[in-house]
This record gives structure tokens, sequence and C-alpha cells, in this order.
């Protein structure tokens, strides 16, 4: 199928382009044009909104009431539906600590499901964050289904599913680590440092092995003293690391974003939701793998106070960088598109609206809010628009 797309405005990983005409040919972006030279061509008019590219969430537990865990068809569908409904163009579905046979179901799933296909946001892939944690860090991932790492059954996992998973969660302390951190990366995994109580040399050595990623930035890590930096003074001051942001504004305070934005810059920050099964419904009581979940005021925690992902929407995350933390509309939209997307793998091929890439866009109005979210050329979602 090929239309034209007339933007009112374009945000470019580069720049804000206004009035942009987009040649779109069988789900590929075409052309990118300035002005209309094209004829007789069926066109969307968007000329009153934004067109952002397709946000990307790389840490998302579940959504609607359903979850990874469910490893089933119809939950990762449903959370896919969710995240179209809300600007969401793709998502590495995300595990929690649980018995190893439930997270090999929960992958297993994950890589059926990408070769079915799903009705909304596109699923890229999977994302394992436990058991190879530690006790103190744990965060809402239960005791006793934290694991020594076990590299031969993590290489058996990768072998049955080797295009499925994009990242992994590694602890530097434990004992193995620094073994599997350099076996993840040479099958091109992500080995993410996270729920972690590892020592600033403990984790420049993790990072020196091959892990570049920091799991949602000073939630479940060993904090920053100036005698001995730890986990966080690690992360924040070595730029081969980009940190995951809970950008709700009570996973990490404004004022503490603020620093990590100055350490890191917007091209090293991944806006992530860590949403659970309660995203998009009301306050009660929920599931996050193992564990009950109490959600109050939109807020996640589990009953010793530990906050439990979020509820979070991409969008907002978006917004209240902008708001709260002074970034740029620009900015905050390449954290959540353009580095999540090189996170996940796919930035030659999505992440950022430009000719060759996928015609997957989010399209918001003055206020930023999702009127309708485009999958590889197809519209999955319209809130106001035919």
């Amino acid at each position: 199928m090929r239309y034209l797309i007339k933007s009112g405005e374009a945000f470019l990983k580069d720049r804000i382009l206004k009035n942009g005409v987009f040649l779109i040919n069988n789900g590929i972006i075409e052309e990118v044009k300035v002005e209309n030279i094209f004829e007789d061509i069926e066109t969307i008019d968007l000329s009153n909104y934004k067109l952002l590219p397709g946000l990307i969430d790389t840490h998302i537990h579940g959504a609607s009431g359903y979850d990874t865990m469910d490893a089933n068809y119809d939950s990762l569908n449903e959370i896919s539906k969710y995240l179209g409904s809300i600007g969401v163009t793709g998502f590495l579905a995300t595990t929690v600590t649980a018995p190893w046979d439930k997270i090999t179901s929960a992958v297993k799933n994950v890589d059926q499901t990408m070769k079915l296909g799903v009705e909304g946001a596109e699923l890229l892939g999977a994302y394992i964050e436990g058991p190879f944690i530690t006790e103190k860090y744990k965060g809402a991932h239960p005791s006793e289904y934290i694991r020594r790492i076990d590299i031969d059954d993590t290489k058996e996992l990768i072998n049955k599913f080797p295009s499925c998973i994009k990242t992994v969660i590694v602890a530097p302390e434990k004992e193995g680590a620094l073994e599997l951190i350099k076996y993840l990366k040479s099958k091109n995994i992500n080995p993410s440092i996270g729920h972690t109580n590892a020592t600033y040399k403990e984790v420049i050595a993790a990072v020196d092995a091959g892990a570049n990623i920091a799991v949602h930035v000073f939630n479940g890590m060993r904090g920053l003293h100036h005698r001995e930096p730890g986990t966080v003074g690690a992360v924040l001051s070595d730029d081969r690391i980009c940190c995951e942001l809970i950008a709700d504004m009570i996973h990490v305070h404004p004022a503490v974003t603020k620093i990590v934005l100055k350490a890191k810059g917007p091209e090293n920050i991944s806006l992530i939701t860590d949403c659970m099964m309660a995203g998009g419904l009301e306050d009660g009581e929920y599931m996050l793998g193992e564990l009950k979940v109490f959600v109050k005021d939109g807020v996640a925690r589990i009953e010793n106070g530990s906050l439990a992902g979020s509820t979070l929407k991409l969008i907002n995350a978006i917004k209240n960088m902008n708001e709260h933390v002074g970034v740029s509309m620009l900015d905050a939209v390449n954290m959540a598109s353009l580095v999540p997307a090189r996170i996940a793998g796919v930035d030659h091929v999505q992440g950022s609206i430009e000719a060759g890439k996928k015609a997957n866009f989010t399209v918001v109005d003055n206020d930023f809010n999702v009127v309708m979210t485009i999958v590889n050329g197809k519209c999955i979602y319209s809130k106001y628009l035919v």
C-alpha cells in the first residue's frame, strides 16, 4: 500500500520538521519531503498533529491484567493492544524472578508469539529480569527463586530461542557473572546490570566484559558514596553504560533525574515504564510474577513497601522529562524511541523517522496526548481520526 502522511510537526532524530510530507510504501518510509510534490496519492492529513517516531518500551512486564509470566499468546497480544492504544509501537516482554521452568515457558511463548504476530505494538523480544540477582537489592523479586549463575542452563535457553532474547540482567558480584556477561555479549544479547550490590570495581569489571545497560537506574542497586562510588557511581561515570530510567518522578526524584541527565546525556538514557499488569487499570490488588502487588494512587508496591514496577505510560514519561526535568521534547522523544531501538537492536529499521525505516509513528496532539498509532504503515489505534 502506497500513501502519504502530512504532518504539522514531525520529530526527526536531530530536528523538528514543520509541514512534512512522508511517502509510505508497503510499511516503509520511502521519502521525506517538506512539500507535497506527489499527485493522486491517498493522503492522511495529520497537519493539526505532531508525528513522533514510534515509541519503544524495552522493559515492561504487563498491562491490562496480563503478565509476560502468564506464558500464553492471549496475554502478550492483549499487552500489545494496550500498548498500541497509548502510542507504543514496539516492546520487550519482561520476565521476573521465578522458577526456571516458568521463565523458560515465558521465553518460549515470547518466541512463538513473535512468529505469530500480535495485533498492537510489535513484540521485539524477551527481556530476562532475574533470577541472577542479589538478595539485598531484590526489590519485588521473591528470595526463594534467586539463583546462582548457571551458565549451562542459560546457554541451553539461549540456544533454544537464539533470536528472541535481547537482554539479560546479571548482578556483577555473583560468582560466574563475568563469564556469563562475556557469553551474552558474544550472542549479541545485552548484559544488563541490576538488582545488585556490586562495588564500583565489580561494575567496571562487568562493563569491561561487555555489560552495557543499567537497569532502572538508582532502583535495585548499591547507591553512591564519595569513597565507594558503588553501582550508581560506576554507571553514571562510565560512558559505555546506557541507563534505563523510570521517569514517573516516583522511582527517581526530579532533582536526581537531572543529575542522571547531566552525567549521561540524553543519548545514554532509555525511558522505560517497568509497567506491571495493573497498567491501564484501577487501583487494587494484582500479581507481579509470584508476588502480590498493591496499587494505590497508581503506585505499585509489594507488602513490605518496596516499589513493584509501575503503571506508567511511556508518553507520560516523555511529558515528565519535559515538565519536571526541563528536557527538550525532541530529546525526551528520542529517549523513548531512538535510544531503546538501539538497545533492542532494531535502530537500523526503526526508532527514528527517516527514509528506509519502518513506518512506525506515534501521533499526538499539542498536549502530547496520543491520538493515533501506526505500526508498519498500518493504523492500529485511532482516537479521533479515521
